[in-house]
């Protein structure tokens, strides 16, 4: 740390702030060293302006567990790997196995300095403090700007830098700007800490200015850029150019937080984990203006509402989130959202609760007063649960029915996600029609995950999980859902139709068709109708159109468990979960061959992903057919001596008879071509 390069910060100072004045007079009196301590006085004792929480917040936080976290920090244990005396910034600890660059880029986002701040509100140990400050200035030395400032391609490439714009953005709002918060007055953080962290601030907010991606990568990434750019704006108006830095992150985040989100409050990229990443860095900038009274929109509450209203939707009565495309297992009831040992989801901080779904709801609870977030906050311990129990969001590509809103009530999700027409699909799976099933609170039918991305040396494995046969629905002649000739795959151009939605006491219904397939050389539309007659059967039937012969595969992936062939009908098959069992019998048994795979390599097959970069076996049911359209799939699954199934009557395909047993009630089920009827027996 030069005079020279003290006195190139104190001059981007803003010269008409009052409370600099210390600042100016020792500058203009040569004195640089005497400069820097008075500015660093003012940040360690300034009240203004208002951050997202403050010490009595940090007080309330009491999770003791966290010191071992922190002393992991401490001794450069990071993200699974053991750095020694010096942290390498440089370092990627995949390269003999997945060279992944989401690793070096989860190393650079700093979300390990949490710990550290929260182990020192706990603790005010000072050795945190001094850990924090040494990480800054080590990173700040590693990976100066000045070489990607003129530099405006992210590089993607294996093993990563450290500034993408987004995470730039991300290690800002997520732990730079906490970090600050918890240290501020810590008489650890010396004035070349200080200088290091003020002059990087400033870099970081420049950078942001010119490095705005604007939709040309998932939107996502302009979510965090905006939100970051417009807290340093805020929160650092000792800079002349801070006003810029927060006039443009303010402009983007009023035009991006109506465009991103449509009426339903659900984001565009349509998967519950990356709707989440992005409610919360708008949610973020939302609190900080009310709080440092900056006016908002009118439509930014409601649409954060609605959002949240959006993932109350979706939780599962275990209250977990469903992976829907490019996901993790979130939990509500975990200590943590996401359990990803790199590369996860935990991108807010909170200073009372490390789950930040929890927390979200809590603060959202906190300002609407609505009884149903409390509820899911609290853990069913406060408030009260939604009053509906189903919920049709075409527009979006979200189907959902449940019995009620306890631990052991059933819910099953039916999903066409629909990326808006132009948007980067990166994030979305090739899964039109897939079914999710939730019994008596425990998993049984599930989308798999994401496991890796395609920044890695596994590209296979990323494919898979992104393929048709990862998911619960149709694949046809071994190809994807929704390629197009000649546009990129990034295009999504998947498109579902809702031709039905009903629920009744007894009967809940969702009819879907797309168009997945309507590039094949001889294309072919899947319709599938999923009902479910309460409160234990469901009855799937897949009707397969359009011109000539194909392969036909039916997928069902279950949670893990154990899945086996019933004793003298190798086509029927019992799943085992932990306190459920459930029959799964397809009634159109002509022609139709089964595969079962378990951890399956060649093909790959069977696997599931609850955190990014794990996967662990699961069982995987195929049905398989191939012949001429129209072709038909019909499956009932059933909890075990709950119900039956039994196919009276068939002419072919076109018109089936069913005649099925819900735990006492009878029901006489005919399918036809162009549709169907149910009478209660």
């Amino acid at each position: 740390m030069e005079d020279r390069d003290v006195n190139a910060l104190l001059t981007n100072l803003d010269g008409a702030c009052s409370d600099l004045a210390k600042v100016r007079r020792e500058k203009e009196n040569g004195n640089i060293s005497k400069a820097l301590g008075e500015l660093v006085a003012h940040f360690r004792n300034r009240s203004m302006p208002v951050y997202l929480f403050d010490e009595s917040d940090i007080s309330k936080f009491d999770d003791p567990s966290l010191i071992e976290e922190a002393e992991r920090v401490c001794d450069h244990e990071i993200l699974g790997y053991s750095f020694g005396e010096q942290i390498d910034w440089h370092f990627n600890a995949t390269a003999e196995t997945s060279r992944d660059s989401e690793w070096t880029w989860s190393l650079i986002r700093h979300n390990f300095w949490m710990p550290l701040a929260r182990a020192y509100g706990l603790t005010k140990q000072e050795k945190y403090a001094r850990e924090f400050v040494s990480q800054l200035k080590s990173f700040v030395a590693a990976w100066p700007v000045e070489p990607h400032m003129d530099t405006f391609q992210a590089n993607m490439k294996y093993p990563g830098d450290a500034w993408r714009s987004i995470d730039a953005a991300i290690r800002i709002y997520t732990a730079w700007l906490p970090a600050m918060a918890y240290f501020q007055k810590s008489p650890s953080w010396d004035e070349e800490g200080w200088f290091y962290f003020l002059l990087s601030v400033y870099q970081h907010a420049e950078f942001l200015c010119t490095h705005y991606s604007n939709h040309t990568r998932c939107s996502n990434w302009l979510t965090m850029e905006c939100s970051a750019l417009f807290q340093l704006g805020v929160m650092f108006p000792e800079f002349q150019r801070a006003s810029e830095w927060k006039k443009f992150g303010y402009q983007r985040i009023c035009h991006e937080i109506r465009y991103q989100f449509d009426h339903h409050g659900v984001h565009m990229e349509r998967t519950p984990v990356y709707h989440l990443v992005s409610v919360l860095a708008f949610f973020q900038a939302y609190r900080l203006a009310n709080l440092n009274n900056i006016p908002v929109p009118p439509y930014m509450l409601p649409i954060l509402e609605s959002s949240a209203e959006f993932l109350m939707k979706l939780v599962k009565a275990d209250f977990t989130l469903p992976m829907i495309g490019d996901a993790d297992r979130i939990s509500l009831s975990s200590r943590t959202a996401d359990e990803s040992p790199y590369e996860g989801m935990n991108l807010t901080a909170d200073p009372v609760d490390l789950n930040e779904i929890r927390a979200f709801f809590s603060t959202m609870a906190e300002l609407t007063g609505r009884e149903d977030f409390a509820y899911f906050a609290s853990g069913r311990k406060r408030g009260g649960a939604p009053r509906q129990l189903f919920f049709s969001l075409p527009d979006s590509g979200f189907y959902i029915f449940r019995t009620g809103w306890q631990e052991t009530d059933s819910y099953f999700l039916v999903t066409g996600t629909q990326v808006e027409r132009g948007s980067n699909g990166a994030h979305s799976h090739s899964d039109a029609g897939h079914l999710e099933l939730h019994v008596e609170g425990e998993d049984v039918l599930i989308d798999t995950g994401r496991y890796l991305y395609g920044n890695c040396s596994r590209l296979d494995w990323w494919q898979y999980f992104r393929s048709t046969r990862a998911h619960n629905t149709l694949e046809v002649d071994s190809r994807p859902m929704g390629v197009v000739p000649d546009t990129s795959p990034e295009v999504r151009c998947l498109r579902t139709f809702c031709h039905r939605f009903e629920s009744s006491p007894k009967i809940d219904l969702v009819e879907v068709s797309h168009n997945g397939y309507a590039f094949l050389p001889e294309p072919v539309f899947h319709l599938r109708r999923v009902f479910f007659f309460k409160p234990s059967l469901w009855l799937i039937d897949d009707l397969i159109t359009g011109l000539g012969a194909h392969e036909y595969r039916l997928y069902f992936n279950f949670a893990p468990g154990q899945l086996d062939a019933k004793d003298g009908d190798p086509k029927t098959y019992i799943y085992s979960g932990n306190r459920v069992r459930v029959r799964c019998l397809p009634l159109l048994k002509q022609g139709l061959s089964t595969e079962l795979l378990v951890g399956s390599l060649e093909p790959k097959g069977g696997w599931v992903s609850y955190a990014y970069s794990k996967k662990i076996a699961t069982p995987q049911l195929i049905h398989k057919k191939e012949g001429r359209v129209p072709a038909r799939f019909v499956t009932v699954l059933y909890q075990e001596q709950r119900g039956s199934a039994v196919l009276t009557d068939s002419n072919g395909i076109d018109r089936l008879e069913i005649e099925l047993d819900n735990g006492g009630h009878l029901w006489n089920v005919i399918l036809d071509i162009d549709g169907y009827t149910i009478n209660e027996i």
